[in-house]
């Protein structure tokens, strides 16, 4: 399959992915108690609210890393702030994880004797998977970065903070040079196959 097809058929999966992250983000927030999100314009399944083309476009390159415009939360309107932070941050890549496997069952199931509409069920599949794997790097703007924020000591909270942007040239530089995608790839497939044996 030539490159053109290959991002032909990547858009709607990672559009598709980010807009179902960001929004879920600012959905579980809400429920929460904050008016951030819904202030903001951001509680909308427009995929034009979370299209964000350095995040696009690395995601593709990289087979999953990428990531949507992010949706501002506030954390002053939770009442149980280390939980419901944990929540925000989790329940996107849960929800991604889920829609993976629907996607992977219209793929294998209903639309696996038509060539191109299994070609696009397994590449919404593979970016909502790759999505969820690589928001467990503790890497900005990635999930777990805010993960850290409530789970770990505040001293080394900070000191995170302070090598933030190194750990996170150092992981692109990892993945330009094809060592941090490789890896990740494997897992992402490996949740797959793991998936596809549920069916």
């Amino acid at each position: 399959m030539n490159y053109f097809l290959i991002f032909l058929f990547s858009i709607p999966g990672i559009i598709v992915a980010t807009t179902i992250h960001e929004f879920t983000r600012a959905a579980v927030s809400t429920a929460l108690g904050d008016t951030l999100p819904k202030n903001k314009g951001r509680l909308t399944l427009n995929p034009f609210n979370y299209f964000e083309p350095i995040g696009f476009l690395l995601m593709f390159y990289s087979g999953g890393f990428g990531w949507g415009k992010p949706v501002e939360t506030s954390a002053l309107y939770y009442k149980n702030r280390k939980r419901d932070t944990l929540l925000v941050a989790l329940i996107p890549s849960v929800v991604n994880l889920v829609l993976g496997f629907i996607f992977l069952i219209l793929q294998s199931k209903i639309f696996n004797n038509n060539m191109y509409l299994a070609m696009l069920f397994n590449y919404l599949c593979y970016y909502n998977v790759g999505l969820a794997v690589y928001n467990i790097l503790p890497v900005a703007p990635m999930d777990c970065a805010k993960v850290l924020s409530v789970t770990i000591p505040a001293n080394r909270y900070f000191q995170y903070l302070q090598y933030e942007k190194m750990i996170q040239l150092i992981f692109l530089l990892l993945l330009f040079v094809g060592l941090a995608g490789g890896f990740f790839s494997a897992i992402i497939n490996v949740i797959i196959q793991i998936m596809s044996m549920i069916l």
